[in-house]
């Protein structure tokens, strides 16, 4: 295969990627977390994919498999310039959605560790049960408000 053709499918799966990513975005943002289950395995079918079609380009071109955008840009900017900055800039836009996917992920994590927070300190500053065994007064259910 020519490099034109590895670059060609590159994009292609790149493309598809990024539509991952847009849609990993929105379930993220919509704080969807069971619809994550099924892009994870999606997401990690398509990198396999994205990393067998960058090492088939780099064998192809005698680079190593480990060659990196600044390198690969050397050779194949002069072989196919048009594909070349094609790819290039779907794995910059690529490395951004992830990065964007990075930081939604850290603030869920956040507010979640925050929620779990108030809700120990919550636990913790009652006694559910007392040294009998039953439950504390503040949670009896025939206990009324205006007896407070």
């Amino acid at each position: 295969m020519n490099p034109t053709a590895h670059l060609d499918a590159l994009a292609r799966e790149l493309t598809a990627f990024i539509g991952l990513l847009e849609l990993e975005a929105a379930v993220l943002a919509a704080n969807q977390a069971d619809a994550l289950i099924p892009l994870i395995s999606q997401r990690e079918a398509a990198n396999r994919r994205i990393a067998s079609l960058w090492q088939a380009l780099t064998n192809g071109l005698g680079l190593p498999a480990t060659t990196g955008l600044p390198a690969l840009r050397e050779q194949c900017i002069g072989l196919a310039p048009e594909s070349w900055r094609q790819v290039e800039e779907m794995a910059r836009h690529a490395e951004r959605m992830n990065r964007l996917n990075s930081r939604l992920i850290d603030e869920q994590l956040r507010r979640t560790q925050a929620a779990v927070q108030v809700l120990s300190n919550a636990a913790g500053s009652r006694t559910l049960y007392g040294a009998d065994g039953r439950m504390s007064e503040f949670l009896n259910p025939n206990r009324s408000i205006d007896s407070a």
